[in-house]
């Protein structure tokens, strides 16, 4: 008989400890638990620093946004009414953390501070950068992975779920307001006044940094950089709302500064891909939808550099082709430094560890235990091979081996595309993708010398190729920017902290591999194998399937040629029945497109009409 061990996500204790209401109180409710040791005085720490943490991310500069008017009017464009058309959220004050009134019965349950900066979007923070002191608008994990669905009256935030905004539109329309504050003598005298005034009353410059302010090249910086990311991503599919082609953008991103020809190194959108679910992210042997990294440090930095973070590959700055120059040349003002916050980024992950699965609300109609029941059984013996199940607990088979601070991961499976057979978009694409390596190659191949590439088997070394997988360029580039930040003082003291036993040098190893898988072998990390991840709160992460282009889970249990070939998305009124959102919103998602395929996933579409009604009933539960 196998042995049962639990992973810290798993709320069912906690869980079991609510006492549900018959009914809510009408108002906006938080779906998600969080662990205990979160709780501070009756204020969810881990919850406020979720949605605060910056990760250096910086689209412009802060004061900037907060002081431009919308482009066809004199409304501000950081004011609420201007933001959330986008499908960004604003909490509300003493939203209620679950229907009861009481966390676990002990806790005060009303949130008792703002989580928004200055009035923005949840995710929306002002972070001030490592590399020229200045503040800049930045995203926190939270801008994309936090849901909201509306049932009745009753509004809920799904935290760790896929945001339903549209983060293309926002950009563009920022840059059109960026343009028309500038080029309108008014617009740009109103803007004048108010940054002037903006950055005297917050007083996060000193008076000398003031008097040096002169206004107008920081909106010109700002709409190059806009613009210029706006232009560079072009969208050959429209991502819509709750969708975004991150590789594509992190891609194009990392090669901004790389010689000359930066901008030829970029190419279109072409696979956008649903925000995945992440509050089991922490406990998973891989992450991102194809599985291409064990390390959600790389992940993350990654996810920095496509969502307006800075890495410095400027060629100009390399000198010489020996390690100790470039070795030299890494840290402040040297190549592949970077404004991505890579000890905060640790923070979040240690945060996420504690965030717990959303479950069906009390306000939702009633679940059928025996549906649940016999839907438990159908799960067991169809989707389980894929899809571990979570509820009650893991298999140690089910468990890779321990790394080498002794923890262990889920093991996910990974499926190629072709045999999943769901839009091939994204995994042909960006699994034949090649850069230039120029100088990037160069660099990495003498600070990384163990690096291998998975598509030849060729080390990286003097053998590095001039041409090769873009994917494998980036979990290189990742490397190195994490290295070099691992040596940061910040870093070295969240290690200590985190670590106090062991001495500086191992605290900075054990802090790196904390969240990182042990020796999975690199050639099964490849960007052509999707993963399936375990199904725990599966039924507030619609649209379904890695592209989003499946409305419900009722709809996912029919056959292909039966889901439905359009649908609209953006809206956030929740299909009980369904599970998932209805179709209703401004944007028309169209499956006929390539990369918005519904095509494939058949597994349990050949289900009888019962079976599937009982499977439906418990992922509903999960």
């Amino acid at each position: 008989m196998s042995t049962k061990i639990k992973i810290s996500y798993v709320p069912l204790l906690c869980l079991m400890a609510f006492t549900w209401s018959a009914t809510a109180e009408e108002g906006t409710y938080w779906l998600n638990s969080w662990d205990e040791d979160c709780y501070e005085y009756g204020v969810n720490t881990c919850r406020d620093g979720w949605y605060k943490t910056p990760q250096g991310s910086h689209l412009i500069m802060w004061e900037v946004f907060k002081t431009i008017e919308e482009a066809d009017s004199q409304a501000l464009f950081s004011e609420r009414h201007s933001l959330s058309k986008y499908g960004f959220l604003f909490p509300e004050l003493n939203a209620y953390t679950s229907e009861e009134g009481a966390y676990n019965g002990s806790y005060e349950e009303r949130v008792e501070r703002d989580l928004s900066q200055d009035g923005l979007p949840l995710g929306f923070v002002k972070d001030k950068s490592q590399l020229d002191n200045r503040n800049y608008l930045g995203l926190t994990c939270a801008g994309c992975h936090t849901a909201s669905i509306t049932y009745g009256t009753n509004n809920y935030f799904v935290e760790g779920g896929q945001a339903n905004a549209d983060v293309a539109l926002f950009l563009n329309e920022l840059a059109d307001a960026l343009e028309a504050n500038r080029n309108n003598y008014w617009k740009m005298r109103r803007f004048k006044d108010r940054f002037k005034s903006y950055v005297r009353s917050n007083r996060d410059y000193s008076a000398k940094t003031i008097s040096t302010f002169i206004i107008t090249p920081y909106i010109d910086e700002a709409i190059d950089y806009v613009r210029g990311f706006s232009d560079r991503n072009h969208q050959q599919v429209v991502n819509g709302p709750a969708r975004l082609d991150a590789i594509g953008s992190i891609l194009n991103q990392l090669h901004v500064s790389h010689a000359d020809e930066s901008e030829s190194l970029a190419k279109p959108l072409t696979a956008p891909v649903s925000y995945p679910y992440i509050w089991n992210v922490a406990d998973l042997e891989c992450v991102q939808t194809n599985c291409i990294s064990n390390n959600p440090l790389a992940r993350n930095v990654g996810e920095v550099l496509g969502v307006f973070g800075y890495v410095n590959v400027d060629e100009n700055k390399y000198i010489d082709d020996t390690v100790e120059v470039i070795s030299q040349q890494l840290g402040l003002n040297g190549l592949f430094n970077s404004t991505a916050k890579v000890d905060n980024m640790y923070a979040l992950e240690r945060t996420l560890d504690k965030m717990n699965p959303p479950k069906w609300p009390s306000s939702f109609p009633a679940l059928d235990p025996q549906l649940i029941a016999d839907g438990k059984a159908v799960y067991t013996a169809n989707c389980t091979s894929c899809h571990v199940n979570t509820t009650d607990g893991i298999d140690t088979s089910e468990l890779t081996a321990p790394n080498s601070i002794g923890k262990q991961f889920i093991k996910v499976a990974r499926q190629h595309y072709t045999e999943v057979g769901t839009d091939p978009a994204f995994a042909e694409d960006y699994g034949s993708r090649k850069e230039k390596s120029g100088i990037m190659g160069a660099v990495i191949s003498l600070v990384a010398p163990d690096s291998v590439d998975p598509e030849t088997g060729i080390p990286f070394g003097e053998t590095f190729p001039d041409t090769f997988n873009a994917l494998v360029l980036l979990g290189a580039a990742t490397d190195v920017i994490i290295d070099d930040h691992s040596k940061t003082l910040g870093f070295k003291l969240k290690a200590k902290e985190v670590f106090p036993e062991l001495s500086a040098a191992d605290a900075v190893e054990a802090l790196l591999v904390e969240y990182t898988a042990g020796q999975v072998d690199r050639n099964t990390l490849t960007p052509t194998s999707y993963r399936a991840k375990p199904l725990d709160g599966i039924a507030f992460t619609g649209p379904f399937l890695h592209n989003g282009s499946v409305r419900t889970l009722e709809d996912l249990l029919k056959k292909p040629e039966d889901r439905a070939t359009t649908f609209n998305t953006g809206t956030t009124e929740y299909d009980v029945a369904g599970a998932g959102y209805v179709s209703g919103g401004d944007f028309l998602l169209d499956t006929t497109i390539r990369g918005n395929g519904k095509e494939g996933h058949i597994y349990g579409t050949t289900l009888s009409g019962a079976d599937k009604a009982a499977l439906l009933e418990y992922l509903k539960s999960i």
